[in-house]
Formats: structure tokens, sequence, C-alpha cells
């Protein structure tokens, strides 16, 4: 399985970092991509990532999934951007995998694709979150949509949406391995 993610300034590095970390060790591979001119891309609390590629450059083909990891100005800058909306849009419409924490739904909510769909965010951001139904669990799967709360809930996360994309086996296998919950 291979994942792009999509990291605009202002990300959330623990939403992104453990994910793209449990992932990889779970044999996925995972592509950065930025969603600015630059590979420059800095997290919310100063963390500098030098993304993989710029978003604008990618063939959407290569990719079985999306990730869009949350934080107030990355989640700002991704759901500005037209780019992204083409991308969760196409990736939906062909049935890939979208995954995204925290107040990352919201972009999800914007291009119009959870008005059918079951899923949570950070709390507080429910209130411009346009869904089927609002959940507070920590993790909701519905479809090929995962939706998450926020930094507190990455490892989890990050192991569900493993196991949808390679099998209950790896994600338990990794799990052991981080010894996580």
């Amino acid at each position: 399985m291979k994942v792009l993610a999509l990291l605009a300034d202002g990300f959330e590095e623990t939403e992104f970092v453990v994910p793209f970390d449990l992932w990889q060790r779970g044999g996925c591979e995972v592509v950065t991509a930025s969603i600015k001119s630059s590979t420059d891309v800095t997290g919310a609390h100063g963390l500098q990532v030098n993304a993989d590629t710029i978003l604008d450059m990618v063939d959407f083909d290569d990719f079985d999934g999306i990730f869009l990891p949350g934080g107030g100005l990355g989640v700002k800058n991704l759901a500005a951007s037209a780019s992204v909306e083409q991308a969760i849009q196409q990736f939906d419409a062909h049935g890939k995998w979208l995954f995204a924490i925290c107040a990352a739904p919201l972009v999800l909510s914007k291009a119009g694709l959870l008005k059918d769909r079951r899923c949570t965010c950070f709390p507080g951001c429910e209130v411009d979150l346009v869904c089927k139904e609002f959940l507070t669990d920590r993790v909701v799967s519905d479809g090929n949509i995962i939706t998450s709360r926020g930094a507190g809930t990455a490892e989890e996360f990050a192991l569900v949406t493993l196991a949808s994309m390679t099998d209950a086996e790896t994600a338990d296998r990794i799990r052991k391995q981080v010894v996580a919950r």
C-alpha cells in the first residue's frame, strides 16, 4: 500500500509522525507532499520537514490512500487549497482510502465528502462539520474514510488505518512492537 501524506505549514507534528512511522513499520510506503510550491514545510511546533514532492506534481494513480494531518493552521492551509480539494475528491471517486485526523475532517467536509458518512473530529470542530452522523469515538471508519479526534488518538488512528490497509495481524504485530495500547 502506498499513502500520500499532505503537508501544509502548521500541521500537527504528532498527528503526522505517529501514523507515518507505524505505517512504514507495517510495510506501507508513505510519500510526503507539500501543498505549496516548496518542499519545505514547518509544523505547528517548529518541526521542519523536507517533503518528498509537491502535490501539484503527484500522479494520484500511484497511490492507494491520502492522509490529512490536523493542526489549526495546517488545516486552514489544506482547506484553502484547490489542489487538495481536487486530490481528495479524486481519491474518493476511485474508492481509495481517505484518512483525516483532528480538524482535518473539516477539509473532507468542505469538499462534500462526509455528507453521507459517519465521522469524528477534534472537539469543537463538529459545529462546522457537515456529515451524516458525528460521533465522539476516538476513531471512526465509514467505508473508505477513517477519521480521528486529535494528537492523543494518533496511535489508535495509525493502527486502525494500518489494519484497514493491510490486515489485523500486521496492525497487531506493530502494536506489540511499539508497546501500544
